[in-house]
This record gives structure tokens, C-alpha cells and sequence, in this order.
């Protein structure tokens, strides 16, 4: 039993290891840049947080328009130039994503329906799946 219990936690702290490592493209930024850049994603997850907030209240209208305003593209700070294209090209599909989010609830009655929450959740979902799919492969040195 103790062998099997002594086995179990080498292992564990073997999985563990394995996950520390980071196969992720690292960005390796100015610093001026890196905090501009690091500022940048903080207004975008604030303005996600915004977007699921009046959601949750039922407006959906307001939701977009701080999609619009805060992620949709034109809003960015010109750091883009600093990155390798594949950045610059999640980038662009997470600004489009809202700014797509933005134009689907234009189109939602209020109070929502079934229907409209569907397609507001969607919307939603596809801009937190680029910023899942940006996470995933990048990380900021």
C-alpha cells in the first residue's frame, strides 16, 4: 500500500512538472511596449466582464455597444506592429469577433427570448474563443 501511495505521489509530481512547462510563443516586448500592451488586455477582459454583466441584467443592447466601444476594431493602441503576423492576425479575429457581437444585438428584441439569448451567448462565446485560441499560443515574456 505504501508503495502504491509513494508511486502515486511521484508520479503526480511528475504531471505536475510536465504542465510547468510553456511551449507558448513568447512575445519579447519593449518595456514600455509590454506595459502598454499588458494595460491593453486588461481593458479588453474589463470590458468582457462589462459585456457579461449587462447580459446578466438582460441588456443585451448595452452589451454590444461595449463591445463596440471597448474590443471592436479601431480601438487598438498601435502596438500590433510590434508583433509577429499570427498575433496581429488573432488579434484582428478577436476585434472582429466583437465587433460582430456588437451588430448581432442590434438585430435581438429586448427582453430577449430563447432565441436572442442564443445568439447573444454565441456571439459572446466566439469572442472569448479568440481569446482562449491568443492564450493558448502566446504569453508575454
Amino acid at each position: 500500500m505504501r508503495k502504491t501511495v509513494l508511486a502515486a505521489v511521484m508520479l503526480s509530481g511528475l504531471a505536475v512538472g510536465a504542465r510547468a512547462e510553456d511551449n507558448r510563443i513568447a512575445l519579447d516586448l519593449p518595456p514600455d511596449i509590454k506595459a502598454q500592451f499588458l494595460e491593453h488586455m486588461r481593458t479588453h477582459m474589463n470590458a468582457l466582464n462589462d459585456v457579461i454583466q449587462l447580459m446578466a441584467a438582460g441588456k443585451v443592447r448595452e452589451a454590444g455597444s461595449v463591445a463596440r466601444s471597448e474590443m471592436a476594431i479601431g480601438k487598438g493602441r498601435g502596438i500590433g506592429r510590434f508583433m509577429p503576423p499570427e498575433f496581429r492576425e488573432m488579434g484582428f479575429d478577436f476585434h472582429r469577433s466583437a465587433d460582430d457581437f456588437a451588430r448581432l444585438t442590434a438585430e435581438i428584441s429586448e427582453p430577449m427570448n430563447a432565441a436572442g439569448w442564443e445568439k447573444a451567448v454565441g456571439g459572446v462565446a466566439q469572442i472569448t474563443a479568440r481569446c482562449s485560441a491568443c492564450h493558448a499560443n502566446f504569453r508575454v515574456k
